[in-house]
This record gives C-alpha cells, structure tokens and sequence, in this order.
C-alpha cells in the first residue's frame, strides 16, 4: 500500500507539474498575442521642418547594418549558426565599425539604413537610432519599427526583447513621411516573433512640380517566404507605377533578400563564393524603362550559417535599386567591406532626374 502510495503521489505531483507548464506557456502565448505590435496599414512619420528642394544629381547609400551585431565572426542560430549576440567587445567593434564606415558616406545626399536596434538585447540595448542621428546631425532622420516582440528562442538562451527599424537620412527636408505596411506576413503564433514588414516612405521636392518617391524596404527573409516576397513586390509595384504615372521620380532602394531579375553571379568577382537565391524577382516586375541599379562585381550578403571566411562563406547580391525611367545612373559602386562589421555590404549610387 505504501508504495502504491508513494507511486500515486509521484504521479499527482507530475500532473501538477505538466498542468502549471501549460498554464505558464498558455499565458506567454496569450500575453504575447495581446501585447503583439500591430501597426496601422499607413503611418505618417512628423516633418521636423519646412520642405526643400533637392538638387537634380544626388548621390543614395544603402545599407544593411545587421543591428551591429553580425559582424566577420559571428554566425547565427536563426541561419543554421550557433550564436545569438556577440560578446559585449565584440559589439563595440562592430557598432565603432558601422559608424565609422557612415562615416564614409557623408557626400551622400540620402543614406537608407536597415536592421537598426533601438532597444535590444542581441545588441546590448543600444540605442542605434539615437547614436546615428546625433552623430550625423546635419541629416534629417526618419526611422519607424519593423522588429517589435520577444523572441524565445533559442530555448535555453533566448533573443529576448527586439525593438529595430529601419531608418532614412537625407540632407533635404520632405514634404511627407509615412510608414506604410506590407500587407502580408507569417500566421499566427508564427506573427508574435517575426518581423512586421514595411517600407518608408520620404517624398522631397523635385523643384519642377514634381517630386521624388524615395522608398527605403526591408523585405521578407527566409526560404519559407517566397510567397510572402511575391505579395510585397506587388505592393511595391503599385505604388511605384502609381507615384510614376502622375510624373513623379521613383527610387525604391534596400534589402530586397532576393536577387533582381538581370543578376549575373559569373560578373561577381572571384574572391566571392557565390550563390543564387531562387526565384529572383521575377522580370516582369519592372515596366519597360524602370532599371535596376547596382555594381555587378559585388556581392552584397553573406550567409551567417558560419563565421566570414572569404571564398569559403557564401555570399550573394540582395541590396539594390529600381528606378523609374525618368531617372538616369551615372554609377553604381559597393564598397567592399570583407563584411567586417554587418553581413551586408553597402551600396552607392549617383543618379540624375531627368527635367
């Protein structure tokens, strides 16, 4: 009888035990679900000043800082890596890094940042936002949150709490601003942990009643999202032949996460190992004069499944333009990093409205 009863209270206690871990994940689930970021469609973003005319020649940098924690020698676990942030030296060299390389960029009219953290445990709750506009003051500085949630993964080491954007500096005042949401995404419980896709809208002054559409875009990554990328080209090419049609200069420029149609990998250089992303973006996306621009000898990306290792990390080309006909590129060059300080490589062009 007494083992019996012992055996019975093992068991009792086990019950208890499983029902207070349900309890306790049913809770997480049901807090994270009434506390998920869910964003307007459309989000005006305030003007700090009184519109200005832009020149007919600017110069735009793209750039993915990989929130300054994905770095040459980091991998991640997301990506088949093992490391979720880097040691907090690590990220000082990376966040000394990317300022330092902005730094380079200062003859750029408009620099489009992506993977900015404003309040996050993988980087050490750094305020990127904040740090970027202050050093670089004579920029106006848009940003709004694409990545607001708490990640629980990995289990036994979580990512924890997540707030990033993406953000556009230029040295000319918009006449608007506004975050607009692609309207697509993953599923529930999926929603709670990803990303909130968007991209954000700057329309400046052309000087000949017209303006231009400057788009900053941080599109769907991951292979499972093929189709979720296909649904936010369409709502970027709404937009685009929209803003187009009324006479208006369109620059959409970013990380796409995929290829553009016309990608040739033989034209990279060889030092990279270069893969495809497939499918690219399909070759009807552009109308007939729209162009892509970017410097085909460049890889933009790497993989994060392993440390940075050249001719032996994967690599590939995802951050580019698309512009509308009434624009012409006089050049388009990626400055090759070695992927030092983010897993993304930045990406300059000077271009002319045509008036």
């Amino acid at each position: 009888m007494a083992a019996k009863s012992l055996t019975l209270k093992v068991f009792l206690m086990f019950v208890k035990l499983l029902i207070a871990i349900v309890i306790a994940i049913a809770g997480f689930f049901v807090y994270q679900t009434i506390s998920e970021f869910d964003p307007e469609p459309a989000e005006p973003v305030a003007i700090p000043a009184l519109a200005t005319t832009i020149p007919d020649t600017i110069t735009i940098t793209t750039y993915n800082i990989g929130y300054c924690g994905l770095g040459a020698e980091m991998d991640f676990f997301y990506e088949g890596g093992k490391m979720v942030r880097p040691e907090k030296e690590t990220f000082d060299k990376y966040l000394s890094g990317v300022m330092g390389r902005l730094s380079t960029f200062e003859e750029s009219d408009f620099i489009l940042l992506q993977e900015v953290d404003t309040l996050a445990k993988r980087s050490w709750y750094a305020n990127q936002y904040r740090l970027i506009k202050n050093k670089f003051s004579e920029y106006h500085s848009f940003f709004t949150l694409n990545y607001k949630a708490w990640v629980p993964m990995p289990v036994l080491q979580p990512m924890g709490k997540v707030h990033a954007g993406i953000m556009t500096l230029g040295k000319s005042v918009p006449v608007e601003a506004a975050r607009h949401a692609f309207a697509t995404g993953y599923s529930w419980p999926m929603s709670l942990f990803m990303l909130k896709r968007c991209f954000l809208e700057t329309r400046y002054d052309a000087g000949n009643g017209k303006q231009l559409v400057l788009l900053n875009t941080h599109n769907s990554a991951f292979s499972d999202a093929a189709e979720i990328r296909d649904k936010e080209l369409a709502q970027l090419s709404l937009v685009m032949n929209e803003e187009y049609a009324k006479g208006n200069y369109v620059i959409i420029g970013g990380d796409w996460n995929q290829n553009p149609a016309v990608f040739d990998s033989t034209a990279v250089l060889d030092n990279y190992l270069v893969k495809t992303i497939k499918p690219p973006i399909p070759r009807d996306f552009l109308p007939e004069g729209w162009t892509y621009a970017y410097d085909p000898t460049h890889s933009t990306n790497r993989d994060v499944d392993i440390p940075y290792v050249d001719g032996k990390t994967k690599t590939t080309l995802i951050d580019f333009f698309v512009l509308s006909p009434n624009i012409s590129l006089i050049s388009a060059k990626t400055t090759p990093t070695g992927f030092v300080e983010s897993d993304h490589q930045p990406v300059t062009v000077r271009l002319v409205l045509q008036k």
